[in-house]
């Protein structure tokens, strides 16, 4: 069965943007598509899950227990996943209090995933301990840490960073390289790090919130022996006030380089990335001639939960 999930997740593909505010100082701008990987499981959510699978399936007959927020791209990944695949879902939500019938949670219970509500208190103290009462309550569920962030989905996410060093011609590779990432928990990050093999490269990491995420975050996240621990850079400069803000300029942004490219960005990670590299170019802060990717992970369901919180000035 699950020797044909990898085609389900083909090479997403890495296309070029040729009008960007570093043209004059001879850099190329590409971005990776990841977003195109599955139809409904998008980005790196579909690496993480892969990755896991194989061993939910066989030794989990509870499926999955994992956690998110009333937003949450990975609770939306996972419902989907256990639909497809058959296998049960709970989603424990950071919120007693949630609006079940958001576009997210609503979706989720569709697809099967049976949604608990644990209070802030709670879950930040049975975090602490491992959520050992929740493993007590599902022993034969496989617990998902948030954001599906596992040492099997780092090693899936090196693949990000080796199919663009693969897709770039050898022109560009002998270039510097820039790789730049939004991120959440860290983990599709630390995967990009550790997959780095061109000298000549380099991570760009772009927080969606500076809250709890640190260096030390992605180090403790690399695998054990990882030679890569200095290759990237945290841009804490695009946070925007924090997850899910609302910023009109960013919304602009959006716009602006959907009329350009016909490409549309994420509201929670992507946009605020895009916008940040793009102002780094406009300010000459990369090295002339080299090479920027841009990551877009997907996440697009969190359009409808970003639209039901702040309206028409979303739209796009």
């Amino acid at each position: 069965m699950f020797s044909s999930l990898q085609s389900l997740l083909p090479i997403s593909p890495l296309e070029t943007i040729s009008e960007h505010p570093g043209k004059a100082q001879g850099i190329s701008l590409f971005i990776k598509r990841d977003d195109l990987l599955h139809s409904e499981i998008e980005g790196s959510k579909g690496r993480k899950l892969l990755a896991i699978l194989p061993k939910v399936k066989q030794n989990y007959p509870g499926g999955i227990v994992t956690f998110g927020g009333a937003f949450s791209n990975h609770l939306h990944a996972v419902a989907v996943a256990g639909r497809i695949w058959d296998f049960p879902t709970i989603g424990v939500l950071r919120g007693e209090y949630a609006d079940f019938q958001n576009p997210t949670l609503r979706f989720c219970a569709e697809n099967g995933m049976r949604l608990l509500p644990m209070s802030k208190t709670r879950y930040d103290t049975d975090k602490k301990l491992g959520f050992e009462s929740l493993q007590t309550e599902f022993p034969q569920s496989y617990l998902l840490p948030e954001g599906g962030n596992t040492p099997e989905a780092v090693e899936a996410c090196k693949g990000i960073s080796q199919e663009v060093e693969a897709q770039l011609s050898p022109a560009f590779r002998t270039r510097p390289i820039y790789l730049c990432t939004p991120a959440g928990t860290g983990c599709t990050v630390a995967g990009i790090i550790a997959g780095l093999s061109l000298p000549n490269s380099r991570v760009l990491v772009f927080p969606v919130s500076n809250h709890d995420f640190d260096t030390g975050t992605l180090v403790r996240l690399l695998p054990r022996g990882s030679a890569n621990n200095q290759r990237f850079d945290l841009i804490t400069d695009y946070t925007f006030g924090g997850f899910a803000k609302f910023q009109p300029e960013v919304m602009a942004f959006v716009r602006s380089f959907f009329q350009q490219t016909n490409i549309l960005l994420d509201p929670i990670y992507t946009a605020k990335m895009c916008f940040g590299v793009y102002d780094l170019l406009a300010k000459a802060a990369f090295v002339p001639n080299s090479v920027v990717v841009l990551l877009h992970t997907g996440g697009m369901q969190g359009w409808e939960g970003f639209r039901q919180r702040y309206g028409a000035s979303t739209s796009v």
